[in-house]
């Protein structure tokens, strides 16, 4: 993997979409990315700008009865693509919606949008009238989603000596009840005979080379679809590199694309390799010490960029998480060979999967194609206007089987901007929560914040490595995420449902008594949103264990042996945005863990397990 350096090249240059000259003013989306300090000292992080779009998916109505109700991924609609195309004109036509690019996408829809950003309200106005021809199934909002990260503070650090010492995150619980005892959990891993190799997919805004990443990312691909946030000049293709999400005032005033919308100015944020980082480093890592994942050898993680300037469009999202499970369709990227069974989504933004209305479908549909290819979906909860949660995790975390992470400090109670989750069966979702660090002025211990891998470049990679302070639920959700990957390599029979339910039982209470710095933080409730103790029904079901979740795991490998999951094909027959040459196409064990395992005899485990596991993959031993 290489860093490119490619001008930013505007919509309308692009030869790979076609354009339907439609009159009016046209329906776009985004939502803008969080700005972050690049000082020495991390800065408040102000309310969230406005919500961006760009433009609407639209399916049109079936010109013949489906034999399958629910939604496919792989659906092709029952007319050709100049049917199609003649019909979502007419459609826009008589409700005065205006679009001047038209692609087709995943589930027989198609996206339209006139190259430029517009307020989601604005988008949502146009969204409502569309809705109401006959011939229009259902329109969602292109709602650019947001990197839920909360605030950066970039520190130097030199890029040499291994800093285990540094991760309170993956240590024991002593003083530490937020934690998720990644420690104790890898020893559980390095007292059991064999592992599965497993995959976990990070989409993300895309990943930056580095030593601690050698030999642990897998082929990944970048699903950046537009040209005027892509930065590569050509959209989709198969490098997930990140080539910055920045946006300097000068191009807010003179591209058309972003003068006049919320898009905010300010630096890359390298979001992607922060939480690949966190992942991805095995035993012997020089510069960030461990990985979640270093118990397990080989390449773990696949890195898919869906995240440009502004956002990730929620389009681009869907074929990113489709992709990423194995989810193959007609002209889509060459099918993925190395499907994961966890995939990370740390972006989100407004709107609930509650509602069961049409606006929905997308992100509904695509959890359930997931879970039927064994991808579990992790999500982050959000983090409410940057100071303060809200009540219930944004989307996609609030979907029905997808699993929703909010963030703790170390001492167990809830983050101030971490959104209030229900751990209620009834909720749909799997509420869960663990320790992703916060900025407190003035209190020993709670600034401990996360210490992940980013670069010092303020536009593009410089490849000068620093370990910023930082919090938010975006880090919350790859510990949970690795957490499943863990547990998947010891039981790779588990389905997704079971996986859900092991979370779910693994996961330890919480407690009223904080015997740390707690003080007299107030119980959680929808009036104390900011730091308050958590119980199940504002924090979800409690803290992540880790090693309880590869215990129970194990346990269920044992005393109930399961053939390893074997997911079902999936026909290739759906629209999809063109990749080619422009023109456009259509088609179709018991026991206690062992006791705290920190520090350089830790280390030494991990090395002789990834070691031994190596050798027993090279001569075929289980």
């Amino acid at each position: 993997m290489h860093v490119r350096n490619k001008s930013l090249t505007p919509l309308c240059g692009s030869s790979r979409v076609a354009r339907l000259l439609v009159p009016s003013a046209a329906c776009t989306l985004a939502l803008s990315l969080s700005v972050w300090s690049s000082g020495a000292a991390a800065q408040a992080q102000g309310p969230n700008p406005p919500p961006l779009a760009m433009g609407l998916i639209v399916k049109l109505k079936e010109s013949q009865t489906p034999s399958v109700v629910r939604l496919r991924p792989s659906v092709r609609p029952s007319d050709a693509a100049p049917s199609q195309r003649a019909r979502l004109y007419a459609a826009a036509n008589r409700k005065r919606v205006g679009f001047l690019i038209q692609k087709p996408t995943a589930f027989g829809a198609h996206v339209i949008h006139s190259g430029q950003f517009s307020s989601v309200d604005e988008a949502e106005a146009e969204a409502a009238r569309l809705r109401q021809d006959p011939d229009v199934a259902w329109v969602l909002v292109n709602r650019l989603e947001q990197p839920l990260a909360g605030r950066v503070n970039t520190v130097a650090v030199p890029q040499s000596g291994g800093v285990y010492d540094d991760h309170f995150w993956l240590k024991d619980r002593t003083a530490r009840p937020g934690v998720a005892r990644f420690a104790t959990a890898w020893g559980r891993i390095g007292a059991n005979r064999s592992v599965a190799p497993v995959v976990t997919a990070v989409l993300d805004s895309g990943v930056l080379p580095n030593d601690d990443f050698s030999g642990r990312l897998l082929p990944g691909y970048d699903f950046v679809s537009e040209a005027q946030y892509a930065r590569d000049g050509n959209g989709l293709d198969s490098d997930p590199t990140d080539l910055g999400d920045y946006l300097t005032s000068g191009e807010k005033q003179s591209n058309s694309a972003f003068s006049g919308s919320s898009c905010q100015v300010g630096n890359s944020s390298w979001h992607g390799t922060m939480v690949t980082s966190m992942l991805a480093p095995p035993a012997g890592s020089g510069f960030f010490g461990p990985g979640i994942l270093a118990p397990l050898p080989g390449a773990v993680v696949l890195p898919v960029r869906i995240g440009g300037v502004c956002g990730a469009a929620i389009s681009d999202v869907i074929e990113g998480m489709l992709w990423a499970a194995g989810i193959d369709y007609q002209g889509s990227p060459p099918a993925n060979p190395n499907p994961a069974r966890v995939i990370n989504f740390s972006y989100g933004g407004s709107g609930t999967c509650r509602t069961g209305s049409a606006t929905d479908t997308l992100y509904r549909q695509t959890v359930t194609a997931l879970e039927s290819k064994g991808a579990l979906l992790v999500a982050a909860a959000g983090n409410g206007d940057g100071s303060v949660g809200v009540v219930g995790p944004i989307m996609p975390a609030n979907c029905d089987g997808v699993v929703a992470v909010t963030a703790l400090r170390k001492d167990g109670t809830k983050s101030s901007y971490a959104n209030l989750i229900d751990g209620s069966l009834s909720a749909g979702y799997l509420g869960i929560a663990v320790a992703a660090g916060e900025f407190v002025s003035g209190s020993p211990g709670v600034t401990e914040n996360l210490h992940l891998i980013s670069d010092t470049g303020a536009s593009t990679a410089v490849a000068r490595y620093i370990r910023p302070d930082v919090d938010g639920t975006s880090f919350a959700t790859p510990q949970v995420a690795g957490a499943a990957a863990l547990a998947l390599a010891v039981n790779p029979g588990l389905t997704v449902p079971a996986l859900r339910q092991l979370l779910r039982d693994s996961a330890t209470s919480y407690t009223n008594t904080y015997t740390t710095y707690a003080g007299s933080a107030p119980l959680c409730s929808s009036v104390n949103r900011a730091n308050c103790r958590c119980d199940t029904g504002t924090c979800g079901v409690g803290v992540l264990d880790a090693d309880k979740l590869v215990e129970l795991a194990l346990d269920l490998a044992t005393n109930s042996p399961q053939p390893d999951f074997s997911a079902p094909a999936v026909a290739a027959t759906s629209f999809v945005p063109q990749r080619g040459n422009g023109s456009l196409a259509g088609g179709g064990g018991g026991g206690g863990g062992g006791g705290s395992l920190e520090g350089v005899s830790l280390l030494g485990l991990l090395a002789a397990l990834a070691l031994g596991l190596r050798q027993r993959f090279k001569s075929g031993r289980p």
